[in-house]
C-alpha cells in the first residue's frame, strides 16, 4: 500500500561500517538501531484522504481499540477532520510517518510535543505506534521503535516519552525491548469520555541528560589572563577574575593548566598570530611564563566555591589532568587537544561531563574523539563549535554547525566564541540549540599577554550573560500553540462564525444574512470559518443572540445525516 509519492528516511552510512557508525552516533545511555533495523524506512504521512483511511482502518482494528483510551470505532465523517486538522499540527517539523519494511506499510507512528517528565530542557516528544493488524506477533514493534528513535534523534529530539494502558502488557514489553525505561505507573483522565485509565509510562533519552538539567552553561574563560608577574599578584588577579565572572552571573570560570615541555616540541619557534600582536618570544618560552603552578588550583577552587561559581581548568597532559581532577565537576579539553588520546580517555574514565572544543578539526577528527570517549566509558559530552582564530572574524564562526554536531553525534552542543563581539554569536548559538557558551574575558584589552587583546571586558561579560538568559527565555519550547500571553486577544480578535443578528430556532443559516466571519470582541468566539460549508443552509435548533459565536458543540447530526446548529440555552433579548 506504499504511496507512489512518499518521502523515505533511511540512515546514510556513507563509507562507514555499521559498527563504526553505531559507535559514532550512540548517545550515552541511549538505545539506537540494531543491525536488523536497516531494512526499515519511513514514509511521511500526509493530510490526504487515502492516508487517513489507512490510519482509520488500523485504528479500528479490535486489538487496537482494546489498547486505546477511546474504545469506540472511528467513523469517517468525524475522523477525517480530526486527522486533517490535528495530526499535523502538534510537532509540525516531525510529521507522522508510516513505517515501511520491504516497501510495505507495517505501522503508523505519531509524535506530539510534551514536557519532559523530569523537567529537563531540550525537545521531548510523545510517541504513539499502531502496527498494521497483519504485522503483529512478528517482533516488528521493537524494531520499528528503535528505528524511530534514530529518526527522531536526527530530527533534533532529545527525549522520547510513551505511555500505554496498564493492562496492555504486550505493548509494555514492546517498548521495553526497544530500549525504553519504565518511569512509573500513573492514572490518566480522558476528558471527552470521562474515564480514568491506569497507565504505564516509558522514557528514552536520546541525548545524555547532564547538560539538560540546568540553564545554558556559561563558561567565563580567564585563560592566561591571571598572569601578573609574581605569585602574589597572580593569585590576586585570578581571584579578581573569579569575582568578575561570579558578579556577571556566569556558571563557571575556567583557567588553563600546562607545562611547556608537555605541549610543544623544544624547537617549535614563534607563533605568527602572536608575533603580529607584538609577542615574538618562542612559544615554549611563552608557555613557561604563563604556566599555572599546580599549588594554585586548590586555592582557586576554594575561592570559586566561596563565590558560588564552578571552577574549571583545561589540562594539556595527563599530569595536568591528575592535578585538576580533584577540584572540578566538569572537564574541558581544548581544540588542539582533540587528538590527545590520553586526555580523552582520562576524561571518560573520570565519569565527569566533558566539554570538548572542535576548532581546527574536521568530521573525522571529531568522530575519532567521540568514539574514543564513549569506548572508554564516557557518559556525557558537549561538543563546542569553535573557530581557532584570535580574534575570530564573525564570518568565520560557522554557527550552523551547532545543530549539525548535535544531529551527527547525538550529544549536547555549544559554542566557544573567539570573536570580539560580546553577545551576538552566543545569543545566536542559543537559538541554534547551544547548551554551553564559552568566552574569553579580561579587565582591559591593553594588558600584556596573548589572551587580553581579543577578550571581552567585565561589563561585556555581564552583557553576554544577560543576553543568553533573555535568549533562553525567548526561545520557548518549540511547540506552536496559543500562549498564555496571547489568550486575551486570541479570544477577542480572532475571526470566527458570529451571529450578525438574533437567530430564531428553525431559521436557515446564511452567511451575509444572519452570520458572518467577524472578530467577536467580548462575545463568544465562534467556530473556525473553515466550517462555513458545514453550517451554510442548515437550520438553528435554538435561539442564538446577536454577536454570539456558532460552536461545534452545537452541531447535531440527525438520522437523515443533516447537520443542524443549536444555540445556547438562553432567551433572545
Amino acid at each position: 500500500m506504499q504511496s507512489a509519492r512518499c518521502t523515505n528516511w533511511r540512515p546514510d552510512f556513507g563509507n562507514k561500517t555499521w559498527d563504526n557508525w553505531l559507535n559514532l552516533i550512540r548517545p550515552a545511555g541511549a538505545t539506537v538501531m540494531h543491525k536488523d533495523e536497516l531494512d526499515i524506512s519511513f514514509e511521511v504521512c500526509r493530510p490526504i484522504e487515502s492516508h487517513a483511511q489507512q490510519v482509520m482502518d488500523w485504528r479500528n482494528d479490535p486489538d487496537t481499540l482494546w489498547a486505546s483510551y477511546h474504545s469506540t470505532p472511528k467513523v469517517w465523517d468525524e475522523f477525517w477532520p480530526e486527522f486533517r486538522d490535528t495530526y499535523f499540527l502538534e510537532t509540525a517539523d516531525i510529521q507522522p510517518v508510516f513505517a515501511l519494511i520491504a516497501g510495505l506499510r507495517q505501522g503508523f507512528l505519531r509524535f506530539s510535543r510534551v514536557q519532559h517528565p523530569a523537567g529537563l530542557t531540550g525537545r521531548c516528544v510523545e510517541i504513539a505506534i499502531n502496527l498494521a493488524p497483519g504485522a503483529r506477533g512478528k517482533g516488528l514493534g521493537p524494531r520499528i521503535l528503535r528505528a524511530a528513535l534514530q529518526h527522531l534523534l536526527v530530527n533534533g529530539v532529545d527525549t522520547v516519552y510513551a505511555e500505554v494502558l496498564a493492562k496492555n502488557t504486550r505493548s509494555a514489553q514492546t517498548f521495553s525491548k526497544a530500549g525504553f525505561t519504565v518511569i512509573g505507573d500513573s492514572s490518566k483522565f480522558i476528558a471527552d469520555t470521562g474515564e480514568t485509565h491506569s497507565i504505564r509510562r516509558f522514557l528514552a533519552n536520546l541525548v545524555a541528560p547532564y547538560w539538560r538539567q540546568k540553564p545554558v552553561y556559561i563558561i567565563a574563560e580567564a585563560g592566561s589572563n591571571w598572569r601578573m608577574g609574581t605569585p602574589k599578584r597572580d593569585l590576586a588577579m585570578a581571584r579578581a577574575l573569579i569575582d568578575v565572572a561570579a558578579d556577571a552571573g556566569a556558571n563557571a570560570v575556567k583557567f588553563q593548566t600546562y607545562k611547556p615541555e608537555s605541549v610543544y616540541v623544544e624547537n617549535a619557534g614563534q607563533s605568527e598570530y602572536l608575533s603580529e600582536a607584538g609577542i615574538k618570544d618562542d612559544i615554549r618560552d611563552i608557555f613557561a611564563d604563563l604556566s599555572m603552578p599546580y599549588e594554585m588550583l586548590p586555592k582557586l577552587a576554594e575561592y570559586c566555591r566561596g563565590r558560588g561559581i564552578d571552577f574549571m581548568s583545561t589540562p594539556f597532559s595527563p599530569s595536568d589532568f591528575a592535578a585538576i581532577d580533584p577540584h572540578v565537576a566538569v572537564h574541558k579539553i581544548a581544540s588542539y587537544e582533540i587528538s590527545h588520546p590520553h586526555l580523552i580517555r582520562l576524561a571518560a574514565q573520570s565519569k565527569k561531563p566533558l566539554v570538548l572544543s572542535t576548532g581546527a578539526s574536521n568530521e573525522a577528527d571529531i568522530a575519532w574523539a567521540v568514539d574514543t570517549f564513549r569506548a572508554s566509558g564516557g557518559l556525557d559530552m558537549c561538543l563546542l563549535q569553535c573557530t581557532a582564530k584570535y580574534p575570530a572574524p564573525m564570518s568565520s564562526l560557522n554557527l550552523a554547525t551547532i545543530p549539525w554536531l548535535r544531529r551527527r553525534f547525538g550529544v549536547a552542543t555549544g559554542l566557544s566564541d573567539h570573536s570580539r563581539e560580546p553577545a551576538l554569536a552566543p545569543v545566536m548559538a542559543v537559538a541554534l540549540g547551544a547548551r554551553v557558551i564559552e568566552k574569553h574575558y579580561t579587565f582591559d584589552n591593553r594588558l600584556p599577554g596573548p589572551d587580553h587583546s581579543f577578550a571581552i571586558t567585565a561589563s561585556e561579560l555581564a552583557t553576554l550573560v544577560q543576553g543568553v538568559r533573555l535568549a533562553e527565555e525567548a526561545l520557548g519550547d518549540g511547540a506552536k500553540r496559543v500562549l498564555p500571553a496571547e489568550e486575551e486577544l486570541a479570544d477577542y480578535a480572532r475571526r470566527g462564525l458570529q451571529a450578525t443578528r438574533a437567530i430564531n430556532p428553525g431559521e436557515i443559516l446564511r452567511e451575509g444574512v444572519n452570520f458572518a466571519v467577524l472578530r467577536p470582541g467580548k462575545q463568544k468566539l465562534g467556530i473556525h470559518p473553515r466550517h462555513t460549508p458545514r453550517v451554510e443552509g442548515q437550520t438553528a435548533t435554538r435561539p442564538i443572540p446577536p454577536g454570539h459565536g456558532l460552536s461545534l458543540d452545537d452541531v447535531n447530526v440527525n438520522a437523515d445525516g443533516i447537520a443542524r446548529i443549536r444555540g445556547p440555552d438562553i432567551s433572545v433579548p
